[in-house]
Protein backbone atom coordinates (compact mmCIF):
# COMPACT_ATOMS: atom_id res chain seq x y z
CA UNK A 1 0.00 0.00 0.00
CA UNK A 2 2.77 2.42 0.90
CA UNK A 3 4.13 1.54 -2.58
CA UNK A 4 0.98 2.43 -4.61
CA UNK A 5 0.60 5.65 -2.67
CA UNK A 6 3.64 6.67 -3.82
CA UNK A 7 2.92 6.04 -7.98
CA UNK A 8 1.13 8.39 -9.38
CA UNK A 9 -2.65 7.08 -10.30
CA UNK A 10 -2.06 7.63 -14.15
CA UNK A 11 0.83 5.32 -14.15
CA UNK A 12 -0.91 2.70 -11.96
CA UNK A 13 -4.10 3.06 -14.31
CA UNK A 14 -1.76 2.73 -17.58
CA UNK A 15 -0.02 -0.14 -15.68
CA UNK A 16 -3.26 -2.12 -14.68
CA UNK A 17 -4.84 -1.58 -17.94
CA UNK A 18 -1.23 -3.59 -19.98
CA UNK A 19 -2.02 -6.54 -17.07
CA UNK A 20 -5.74 -6.92 -18.77
CA UNK A 21 -5.55 -9.89 -21.17
CA UNK A 22 -8.87 -9.36 -22.33
CA UNK A 23 -7.84 -6.44 -24.07
CA UNK A 24 -4.19 -7.08 -25.55
CA UNK A 25 -5.51 -6.89 -29.22
CA UNK A 26 -6.13 -2.96 -28.63
CA UNK A 27 -3.10 -2.37 -26.06
CA UNK A 28 -0.74 -4.74 -24.80
CA UNK A 29 2.80 -5.08 -23.41
CA UNK A 30 5.51 -5.81 -25.91
CA UNK A 31 6.89 -9.39 -26.30
CA UNK A 32 9.97 -7.93 -24.17
CA UNK A 33 8.28 -6.41 -21.39
CA UNK A 34 9.68 -3.00 -21.54
CA UNK A 35 7.35 -1.08 -23.50
CA UNK A 36 3.71 -1.30 -24.54
CA UNK A 37 2.20 -0.98 -28.45
CA UNK A 38 -1.29 0.86 -28.55
CA UNK A 39 -2.98 -1.08 -31.35
CA UNK A 40 -6.53 0.38 -32.15
CA UNK A 41 -6.63 4.15 -31.56
CA UNK A 42 -10.19 3.71 -32.37
CA UNK A 43 -10.79 0.93 -30.09
CA UNK A 44 -9.06 2.30 -27.14
CA UNK A 45 -10.46 5.72 -27.12
CA UNK A 46 -14.18 3.80 -27.70
CA UNK A 47 -13.68 1.02 -24.88
CA UNK A 48 -10.37 0.87 -22.84
CA UNK A 49 -10.20 4.64 -22.19
CA UNK A 50 -13.50 5.40 -20.21
CA UNK A 51 -13.29 2.50 -18.18
CA UNK A 52 -9.86 3.48 -16.75
CA UNK A 53 -9.25 7.19 -17.44
CA UNK A 54 -12.84 7.91 -17.40
CA UNK A 55 -12.80 9.94 -20.95
CA UNK A 56 -12.63 9.27 -24.66
CA UNK A 57 -9.75 11.55 -25.47
CA UNK A 58 -6.71 10.02 -26.83
CA UNK A 59 -4.94 13.03 -27.37
CA UNK A 60 -5.04 13.72 -23.44
CA UNK A 61 -3.88 10.18 -22.87
CA UNK A 62 -1.15 11.03 -24.89
CA UNK A 63 0.02 14.16 -23.20
CA UNK A 64 0.05 12.45 -19.86
CA UNK A 65 2.52 10.15 -21.60
CA UNK A 66 4.79 12.85 -22.51
CA UNK A 67 3.85 14.92 -19.37
CA UNK A 68 5.90 11.63 -17.64
CA UNK A 69 8.66 11.01 -20.03
CA UNK A 70 7.43 8.44 -21.99
CA UNK A 71 9.16 8.27 -25.97
CA UNK A 72 6.80 7.74 -28.61
CA UNK A 73 8.22 5.59 -31.52
CA UNK A 74 6.66 3.23 -34.42
CA UNK A 75 5.52 -0.39 -34.00
CA UNK A 76 4.92 -2.96 -37.19
CA UNK A 77 1.38 -2.90 -35.05
CA UNK A 78 0.76 1.09 -33.85
CA UNK A 79 2.32 3.47 -31.59
CA UNK A 80 5.33 1.86 -28.96
CA UNK A 81 5.77 3.83 -25.74
CA UNK A 82 8.29 3.12 -23.50
CA UNK A 83 9.66 4.31 -19.82
CA UNK A 84 12.71 3.02 -18.40
CA UNK A 85 11.10 2.36 -15.54
CA UNK A 86 7.63 1.26 -16.68
CA UNK A 87 8.21 -2.44 -17.09
CA UNK A 88 6.18 -5.63 -17.20
CA UNK A 89 5.56 -7.35 -14.10
CA UNK A 90 7.62 -4.65 -12.02
CA UNK A 91 5.60 -3.12 -10.53
CA UNK A 92 7.88 -1.76 -7.57
CA UNK A 93 9.33 0.49 -10.48
CA UNK A 94 6.29 2.46 -11.20
CA UNK A 95 7.27 4.66 -7.83
CA UNK A 96 10.21 6.18 -9.74
CA UNK A 97 8.37 7.72 -12.62
CA UNK A 98 7.90 11.58 -11.58
CA UNK A 99 5.65 13.98 -13.57
CA UNK A 100 8.36 16.28 -15.55
CA UNK A 101 8.25 19.87 -14.63
CA UNK A 102 9.82 23.25 -16.00
CA UNK A 103 12.06 23.24 -11.67
CA UNK A 104 13.21 20.38 -12.46
CA UNK A 105 15.88 21.26 -15.39
CA UNK A 106 16.79 24.24 -13.58
CA UNK A 107 17.83 22.97 -10.09
CA UNK A 108 20.08 20.03 -11.94
CA UNK A 109 22.16 23.13 -13.83
CA UNK A 110 22.68 25.64 -10.30
CA UNK A 111 24.55 22.41 -8.42
CA UNK A 112 25.95 20.26 -11.60
CA UNK A 113 28.47 18.35 -9.51
CA UNK A 114 26.45 18.09 -6.45
CA UNK A 115 23.71 15.08 -6.42
CA UNK A 116 20.10 16.66 -5.39
CA UNK A 117 17.97 15.84 -2.77
CA UNK A 118 15.62 14.70 -5.42
CA UNK A 119 18.14 12.25 -6.62
CA UNK A 120 19.19 11.08 -3.01
CA UNK A 121 15.55 10.30 -2.58
CA UNK A 122 15.27 8.01 -5.85
CA UNK A 123 18.57 6.48 -4.86
CA UNK A 124 16.80 5.32 -1.48
CA UNK A 125 14.07 4.75 -3.07
CA UNK A 126 15.64 2.11 -5.31
CA UNK A 127 17.30 0.99 -2.32
CA UNK A 128 13.84 0.12 -0.97
CA UNK A 129 13.33 -1.63 -4.47
CA UNK A 130 15.91 -3.34 -4.70
CA UNK A 131 15.54 -4.56 -0.96
CA UNK A 132 11.76 -5.64 -2.25
CA UNK A 133 13.25 -7.65 -5.08
CA UNK A 134 15.33 -9.48 -3.34
CA UNK A 135 12.96 -10.62 -0.63
CA UNK A 136 10.69 -11.39 -3.78
CA UNK A 137 13.16 -13.76 -5.14
CA UNK A 138 13.94 -15.40 -1.67
CA UNK A 139 10.09 -16.30 -1.62
CA UNK A 140 10.16 -17.60 -4.96
CA UNK A 141 12.86 -19.77 -3.96
CA UNK A 142 11.28 -20.94 -0.78
CA UNK A 143 8.29 -21.57 -3.17
CA UNK A 144 10.45 -23.45 -6.02
CA UNK A 145 11.97 -26.05 -3.01
CA UNK A 146 8.34 -26.44 -2.22
CA UNK A 147 7.21 -27.60 -5.21
CA UNK A 148 10.45 -29.48 -6.00
CA UNK A 149 9.58 -31.68 -3.11
CA UNK A 150 5.91 -32.02 -3.87
CA UNK A 151 6.70 -33.05 -7.41
CA UNK A 152 9.35 -35.79 -5.83
CA UNK A 153 6.35 -37.22 -3.96
CA UNK A 154 4.28 -37.07 -6.70
CA UNK A 155 6.71 -39.16 -9.30
CA UNK A 156 6.83 -41.38 -6.45
CA UNK A 157 3.83 -41.74 -6.19
CA UNK A 158 3.62 -42.22 -9.82
CA UNK A 159 6.00 -44.91 -10.23
CA UNK A 160 4.13 -47.00 -7.61
CA UNK A 161 1.24 -46.62 -9.24
CA UNK A 162 2.92 -47.97 -12.06
CA UNK A 163 4.37 -50.90 -11.25
CA UNK A 164 1.19 -52.06 -9.31
CA UNK A 165 -0.50 -52.00 -12.73
CA UNK A 166 1.69 -53.39 -14.10
CA UNK A 167 1.44 -56.43 -11.70
CA UNK A 168 -2.17 -56.29 -12.12
CA UNK A 169 -1.55 -56.62 -15.41
CA UNK A 170 0.40 -59.83 -15.17
CA UNK A 171 -2.40 -61.62 -12.95
CA UNK A 172 -4.78 -60.74 -15.79
CA UNK A 173 -2.54 -62.32 -18.45
CA UNK A 174 -2.20 -65.25 -16.22
CA UNK A 175 -6.02 -65.48 -15.61
CA UNK A 176 -6.68 -65.25 -19.03
CA UNK A 177 -4.10 -67.97 -20.15
CA UNK A 178 -5.52 -70.44 -17.66
CA UNK A 179 -9.29 -69.91 -19.10
CA UNK A 180 -7.85 -70.49 -22.37
CA UNK A 181 -6.17 -73.80 -21.39
CA UNK A 182 -9.87 -74.77 -19.81
CA UNK A 183 -11.74 -73.89 -22.95
CA UNK A 184 -9.32 -76.09 -24.72
CA UNK A 185 -9.29 -79.16 -22.48
CA UNK A 186 -13.43 -78.64 -22.10
CA UNK A 187 -13.24 -78.51 -26.28
CA UNK A 188 -11.03 -81.89 -26.20
CA UNK A 189 -13.60 -83.44 -23.63
CA UNK A 190 -16.34 -82.36 -25.85
CA UNK A 191 -14.84 -83.97 -29.08
CA UNK A 192 -13.91 -87.13 -27.08
CA UNK A 193 -17.90 -87.20 -25.92
CA UNK A 194 -19.39 -87.29 -29.20
CA UNK A 195 -16.84 -90.14 -30.64
CA UNK A 196 -17.69 -92.34 -27.21
CA UNK A 197 -21.52 -91.55 -28.17
CA UNK A 198 -20.94 -92.28 -31.64
CA UNK A 199 -19.40 -95.84 -30.98
CA UNK A 200 -21.52 -96.97 -28.10
CA UNK A 201 -24.70 -96.19 -31.11
CA UNK A 202 -23.02 -98.49 -33.32
CA UNK A 203 -22.02 -100.99 -31.06
CA UNK A 204 -25.56 -100.90 -29.91
CA UNK A 205 -27.05 -101.20 -33.34
CA UNK A 206 -25.08 -103.75 -34.44
CA UNK A 207 -26.35 -105.60 -31.15
CA UNK A 208 -30.01 -105.02 -32.21
CA UNK A 209 -29.58 -105.98 -35.94
CA UNK A 210 -27.95 -109.47 -34.29
CA UNK A 211 -30.97 -110.11 -32.32
CA UNK A 212 -33.70 -109.22 -35.14
CA UNK A 213 -31.78 -112.28 -37.47
CA UNK A 214 -31.86 -114.34 -33.91
CA UNK A 215 -35.65 -113.84 -33.91
CA UNK A 216 -36.68 -114.96 -37.47
CA UNK A 217 -34.78 -118.40 -36.60
CA UNK A 218 -36.11 -120.83 -33.77
CA UNK A 219 -33.53 -120.64 -30.69
CA UNK A 220 -35.61 -124.07 -28.81
CA UNK A 221 -36.72 -126.78 -29.35
CA UNK A 222 -39.64 -127.10 -27.14
CA UNK A 223 -42.54 -124.73 -28.70
CA UNK A 224 -43.58 -123.73 -25.44
CA UNK A 225 -40.15 -122.77 -24.01
CA UNK A 226 -39.43 -121.21 -27.39
CA UNK A 227 -42.73 -118.78 -27.50
CA UNK A 228 -41.56 -117.29 -23.79
CA UNK A 229 -37.82 -117.26 -25.22
CA UNK A 230 -39.30 -115.48 -27.98
CA UNK A 231 -41.67 -112.98 -25.72
CA UNK A 232 -38.21 -112.03 -23.60
CA UNK A 233 -36.43 -111.39 -26.88
CA UNK A 234 -38.80 -109.01 -27.64
CA UNK A 235 -39.01 -107.28 -24.42
CA UNK A 236 -35.31 -107.27 -24.45
CA UNK A 237 -35.36 -105.94 -28.54
CA UNK A 238 -37.59 -103.28 -27.33
CA UNK A 239 -35.30 -102.43 -24.65
CA UNK A 240 -32.30 -102.14 -27.06
CA UNK A 241 -33.82 -100.20 -29.87
CA UNK A 242 -34.69 -97.18 -27.11
CA UNK A 243 -30.90 -97.82 -25.85
CA UNK A 244 -29.64 -97.46 -29.03
CA UNK A 245 -31.27 -93.49 -29.92
CA UNK A 246 -28.33 -91.78 -29.99
CA UNK A 247 -26.84 -90.48 -26.30
CA UNK A 248 -27.35 -86.71 -25.45
CA UNK A 249 -24.52 -84.85 -22.98
CA UNK A 250 -24.76 -82.00 -21.70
Amino acid sequence: MATRSLVPTFIMKTFEMLEDQTISHIVSWTEEGLSFVVKSQKLLQQQVLPQYFKHRNYSSFLRQLNLYNFKKSKHQDGQEFKHKCFRKGVKQMLQFIKRRNNDDGNQESVNPNQPSAKLKEEQNILRVCASDIKDTNTRLDEDMQILKQKSGVLLEEMWNLKKLLHSQFDQVNHKLERIDIIIGAMSQHKKFKNISQYFTTKFLQNELHTLETNLNQPLFESPKQEVDDQEQIKALFEELQNISKPIQFD
